[in-house]
């Protein structure tokens, strides 16, 4: 587990949004993936008085200095599984969480630990409590093309969905990472874009992509009741079901594309709508759902 560079620079501009880090948690003890280079560019556009300090900093060594000087976390905890690397709360995630950790925290940081847990609800759930009212979760979890890494790749609809306020939530920030190689911190080359939310595109968020790619989820508390249970439904089969009962016509556009492919033969039919979602609805350059954001 591990902060790269992306990471950093979501939680430094969380900071700069007015976001407090002072007494935080992190899933993991976590290790510093930030070259030399991307430091001083970070502290020169986030933390220009941290610019002399960032030289002290070791790649791929422990991340608590960083997360101090940088992010002026004042109480730092983490919390894993077991202690060997040094962590102060040891629990499974697959369990209920104690409730001396409620509502303990600004800020808590999972910067890849949730696809490697099972009872990813309960897990999820547990990171939800931790956080006090008025506080931040941070979660980057792996989307696409990293089959095997954990127990899961995550679709940004699930997070869309979770935190909203239902569950005491609100999603400020979900942005999409995409990097050459299957680790992260192996590039520097780590491009972001901004994720519709499906129900306001009225579509999925579809995606294939030919490099890994990852979310980068910033969510704050709005609500202190306990977070019992959560039962989420995807967004466009909610649609359908209200469609069902309630029928809206359907846009000239659509019924007429949808009259023309009625009329082509199955084979044709699905080859044009492959080659549709292969070429442009299901990547990168559907504009209606990934939108670049220019870091330059």
């Amino acid at each position: 587990m591990g902060i790269v560079g992306s990471n950093a620079a979501f939680y430094l501009e969380a900071r700069r949004g007015g976001v407090t880090f002072a007494r935080t948690l992190t899933l993991g003890r976590q290790r510093l993936y930030v070259t030399a280079g991307e430091l001083r560019s970070l502290a020169d556009t986030y933390r220009p008085e941290r610019r002399a300090a960032s030289g002290a900093l070791e790649y791929a060594g422990p991340a608590d200095d960083f997360l101090r000087q940088f992010l002026d976390v004042e109480d730092l905890r983490a919390l894993d599984h077991s202690a060997y690397e040094g962590a102060a709360l040891v629990h499974d995630l697959n369990q209920p969480l104690p409730s001396s950790l409620h509502a303990a925290f600004d800020a808590v940081i999972d910067a890849g630990t949730l696809e490697h847990v099972f009872n990813f609800p309960v897990a999820v759930a547990s990171c939800m409590e931790m956080v006090r009212p008025g506080g931040r979760l941070f979660i980057a979890s792996p989307a696409n093309n990293m089959c095997g890494h954990g127990f899961y790749q995550f679709s940004p609809e699930l997070f869309f969905r979770l935190f909203d306020a239902a569950n005491g939530f609100a999603l400020e920030r979900l942005v999409l990472v995409t990097h050459p190689f299957p680790g992260a911190e192996l590039s520097t080359r780590q491009t972001w874009y901004e994720v519709t939310d499906p129900a306001a595109a009225g579509t999925r968020a579809s995606l294939m992509t030919p490099t890994p790619a990852f979310l980068m989820v910033q969510a704050r508390r709005t609500a202190s009741a306990p977070i019992s249970r959560i039962a989420l439904q995807q967004s466009d089969y909610v649609a359908r079901w209200q469609a069902a009962s309630d029928p809206a016509p359907r846009g000239a556009w659509r019924a007429r594309l949808a009259a023309i492919a009625g009329r082509l033969p199955p084979p044709v039919r699905n080859a044009a709508i492959g080659w549709y979602q292969r070429a442009f609805a299901c990547t990168l350059r559907n504009r209606r759902l990934f939108r670049p954001i220019d870091r330059s």
